[in-house]
């Protein structure tokens, strides 16, 4: 049963003022200077105010944010989000319940490669994930100050979240490119406020944030703010947050790391790949991955994929068909595969194509991916066939 709205809120704001717990410990890095004691009701208020939704009163926040430029805010988002709840976020959650289980047994570790910030998709698609490492090679920025800025830097600020956020709220994806520039250009830079955005809509409390670093020997470490805008050679830069849904006060975890996961870059930071291999995900999500993985130099991240994942859950930008051998995989064929965008038209799957003619597909009941208008997208589910039980 749901707790009411006013004792969720009051349990909320008593866990946020305890003591900071860093409930996953990392070791510090060489030389870094991680912030320490973050106050965990200033992150919460951080991203409800980037979400547009309201802060309790007694925030600090609420007397360093203009409330004409928050209202602003809220009232331009709020339609956004009505409007993406009615038409792909709500029966693209009935379609996870339905298809991917129910909480008990739906995938509890889920790995989204060429994810960017995209931790709306992720949050819907798998509403049970504890925890879960997004990757992209979008900057990993930080968590805005608003303190120090005057009315008119934080309305700007805010206007700039809302630029960010417009094609995934337009269209189901970023676009990477004119996404990358954004974040670099923003006052709040980076993907750390965009995850902020996503985990307060879903109705999630920021507990805590941890910059980090995957250096060579593996071992992610605590980093600062400094330390990601120019990482050590062969390290990768990261941002950790750690969140909880109220009704359970069950703690979850989402690492971003930003990425190049070409094989030639790869070769240079390997240990990427075995990160990811001891994540050992139930289950990877792609996206609108830019058909990345057809190509022969993203083998490796294919191979981790193919070997590590006991659910692939992707639309048709993800690994081609072909892969997914029928001895070992069961492939579930959803919506509609006709071709790729313009932008991709060099990647059609005649394999997928006879797949989705011989077959049985089930019925999309909206859009996603870059073909994001209702009865023109596609999904994919492949499960790893019990060895047992593979066929020969």
């Amino acid at each position: 049963m749901s707790i009411s709205r006013t004792l969720r809120a009051f349990l909320v704001a008593t866990v946020l003022a305890l003591p900071a717990v860093q409930l996953h410990a990392l070791p510090d890095c060489p030389g870094a200077n991680p912030q320490d004691g973050w106050r965990q009701g200033t992150l919460n208020d951080t991203a409800r105010i980037l979400a547009g939704l309201r802060a309790p009163l007694e925030s600090e926040l609420a007397k360093v944010v203009d409330e004409a430029a928050l209202r602003r805010h809220r009232d331009t988002l709020g339609a956004s989000w009505a409007e993406l709840r009615r038409r792909q976020l709500e029966p693209a959650a009935a379609f996870a319940r339905a298809e991917l289980g129910a909480a008990e047994t739906s995938p509890k570790r889920v790995y989204y490669p060429f994810s960017g910030p995209d931790a709306l998709y992720l949050l819907t698609m798998f509403p049970d994930v504890q925890a879960s490492i997004l990757t992209g090679l979008e900057p990993v920025g930080s968590v805005p100050d608003f303190s120090g800025l005057d009315a008119r830097a934080i309305e700007a600020g805010l206007a700039e979240i809302r630029h960010s956020l417009y094609a995934i709220l337009s269209f189901s994806f970023f676009r990477t490119n004119d996404l990358t520039v954004d974040l670099r250009r923003s006052r709040f830079g980076g993907v750390t406020p965009i995850l902020f955005v996503f985990l307060a809509e879903a109705g999630y409390a920021v507990y805590d944030v941890r910059y980090v670093l995957l250096p060579p020997d593996g071992t992610l470490c605590r980093a600062d703010a400094s330390m990601l805008a120019k990482p050590p050679r062969g390290h990768l830069s990261g941002v950790e947050v750690e969140y909880f849904d109220p009704e359970d006060f069950g703690f979850r975890r989402m690492l971003y790391l930003s990425a190049d996961l070409g094989d030639g870059a790869l070769q240079r930071t390997p240990q990427y790949l075995d990160h990811v291999a001891r994540f050992d995900p139930d289950a990877t999500y792609l996206k609108s991955a830019s058909y990345l993985m057809y190509r022969s130099w993203f083998s490796q991240v294919r191979k981790l994929i193919l070997e590590h994942s006991e659910v692939v859950l992707q639309d048709d930008s993800g690994i081609p068909h072909a892969w997914f051998r029928a001895p070992l995989w069961e492939a579930t064929l959803y919506g509609r595969y006709g071709s790729p965008i313009p932008l991709f038209a060099n990647w059609q799957q005649p394999g997928l194509r006879a797949a989705y003619a011989d077959g049985k597909p089930k019925a999309l009941e909206f859009g996603i991916g870059y073909r994001h208008r209702r009865n023109d997208s596609n999904l994919q589910i492949y499960r790893k066939r019990p060895q047992e039980h593979a066929s020969p």
